[in-house]
């Protein structure tokens, strides 16, 4: 800015030089003051458009709004419609999960609805073959099907219908533009735009050629074998294609139909602008409009009647057949469980009176037959079974019975392997002895063994291994050595008892002295030299029953 003076002290550049003229400066600050913000605006605006974020941030505030404003413009969806088939195409070539899982609520009741449909449609086709198979009638219009080159089922359905709706169209009465469609089955006429296009100018050539009134429509017209029955409405009308020839009451049943389309659409009908999504709603009633009829027949005769019987025995004896087929095999199954089973011998089967029956041997350990029946999938009461008790030598019962029979102490367990029975764990002496004479009894049991010492060898050994001790001087037993002399008692009279269970002779006692004296000179070496020791010698036949 210009000083107090009017005046600028000019101040030398970087090279010595004077600087800028003072009027050039003040023309520049001048113009930056006057300007200078519509030129930053001017840049910022520039910088704005050639910015492509900035400009996609702008366009994405607006677009909802502007594809709701056009929603019912055709060019719009003519516009999107590239953009959205190639961008579905990829999302189901990359992943068709998504895609599926949203369209499954919809296709699955349509597919379904179809599958119904078309079901429907060929069980009625060929329940009227099947009706028709059976007669001169019959034979007449198997040689036309040949002659023809057209299917039976074709040349049936034309000699015995009467009339049937095949597709319905709900058609817009101001732009003549398909709304809705139905179909009996699949689609006789292919492009159904055609169809409303073909209407509407038919009614407008009858219309504008014959001059009629506002209040006349076109109700029908019929091409070849088919006919189109016509009803006009205030905003649409319902057209039908008809195979053979419609009673009277079959317009009425599509002024009903449209009466009711108008009252439930009515305002749709008023602002349609192109979307037909609305119409969806129309399909009940149209549906009810696809209706069939067929030529009642007279009573032919009684041959038919003998043709269903003969049907009807040769399905029942199919079943039958079949029923005892499957009970067989389940009572098959049934004896092959059973001849798995241990303890179960057969010995007869086979089937008397209608029912099962089954007679052989059975352990009373065994498994029950009866608890087999039903897994076989045998209804209760279908098998008469007889068995005859025995005893079986697995090892499993075998082994039960000697369990019952001996009752082992505790900690003891018993083995039965090629006839012999084997007993292990800490038993009482007496038991023993009482199993090695017993177990033979039981049946498949040659002999018992125990798995540690013999009864007779343990007493041998624990009677060897006593001593009675005396005092110095003297042929008495001191007087705390009773004890000791009752134990030696009690031993040798349970080591009696055992060789006498056994059918041993009894065993007879022999005193021998010794002079052999325990070395060492202490008080208690002298002690123990002072006493009776006890030695014992087995037979033969229990020394080999011992193991030795």
């Amino acid at each position: 800015m210009p000083d107090a003076g009017g005046e600028r002290e000019r101040k030398p550049n970087g090279h010595g030089r004077a600087g800028a003229d003072p009027v050039d400066d003040s023309l520049s600050e001048l113009r930056s003051l006057l300007v200078g913000p519509e030129r930053r605006d001017l840049a910022a605006l520039q910088a704005h458009m050639l910015d492509p974020s900035v400009q996609t941030r702008d366009v994405s505030r607006v677009l909802p709004d502007a594809i709701a404003l056009r929603a019912t413009d055709p060019q719009l969806s003519k516009a999107l419609a590239p953009s959205i088939e190639i961008a579905v195409t990829a999302s189901v070539r990359r992943d068709p999960r998504p895609l599926a899982d949203a369209l499954f609520p919809v296709m699955g009741p349509a597919i379904r609805k179809a599958i119904a449909h078309t079901l429907a449609s060929m069980m009625e086709s060929l329940n009227r073959t099947v009706e028709h198979s059976l007669s001169w009638r019959a034979l007449q219009w198997r040689w036309t099907a040949f002659q023809t080159g057209k299917p039976f089922a074709e040349i049936v359905l034309l000699n015995t219908l009467e009339y049937r709706v095949d597709q319905a169209f709900l058609i817009h009465a101001e732009t003549g533009l398909l709304l809705q469609e139905v179909w009996s089955e699949p689609r006789a006429v292919r492009d159904t735009d055609q169809v409303s296009a073909m209407l509407t100018a038919i009614r407008d050539f009858v219309r504008d050629s014959f001059k009629t009134s506002d209040g006349d429509t076109l109700d029908a017209l019929r091409v070849g074998e088919l006919s189109v029955i016509v009803e006009q409405g205030p905003h649409a009308l319902l057209a039908g294609v008809v195979r053979g020839t419609a009673p009277r009451s079959l317009q009425a049943t599509f002024q009903n139909a449209l009466e009711r389309i108008h009252f439930q659409l009515g305002t749709e009908l008023q602002a349609y602008t192109g979307d037909a999504a609305p119409f969806e709603r129309a399909r009940p009633e149209m549906e009810a409009c696809l209706v069939t009829q067929f030529r009642s027949r007279p009573q032919t005769a009684s041959y038919k009647r003998w043709a269903v019987a003969a049907v009807v025995a040769v399905l029942a004896i199919g079943v039958w057949a079949f029923l005892g087929f499957r009970e067989r095999q389940r009572f098959n199954t049934y004896l092959d469980r059973l001849n798995a089973e241990p303890g179960i011998m057969i010995a007869s089967s086979g089937r008397r009176a209608g029912k099962f029956f089954v007679a052989g041997l059975r352990d009373r350990l065994a498994r029950d037959p009866s608890t087999l029946v039903a897994a076989a999938g045998l209804a209760a009461g279908t098998v008469e079974s007889r068995w005859e008790p025995y005893q079986s030598l697995h090892p499993t019962f075998v082994t039960a019975r000697a369990r019952d029979l001996l009752r082992p102490p505790p900690g003891v367990t018993l083995e039965f392997h090629d006839g012999v029975l084997t007993a292990a764990g800490s038993a009482p002496d007496r038991w023993i002895v009482e199993s090695e004479r017993l177990g033979p009894a039981i049946a498949g049991v040659r002999r018992f063994e125990y798995g540690g010492a013999s009864p007779e060898v343990r007493a041998k050994e624990k009677l060897e291994s006593m001593t009675v001790l005396f005092p110095k001087g003297r042929s008495q037993i001191a007087p705390d050595q009773n004890d000791a002399v009752r134990d030696v008692a009690a031993l040798l009279v349970d080591l009696n008892d055992i060789l006498r269970a056994r059918g041993d002779v009894t065993f007879t006692a022999t005193g021998v002295g010794s002079d052999v004296p325990i070395a060492g000179t202490t008080e208690d070496d002298k002690r123990r030299n002072r006493r009776a020791s006890f030695r014992v010698t087995l037979s033969d036949d229990s020394a080999q029953r011992s193991g030795r």
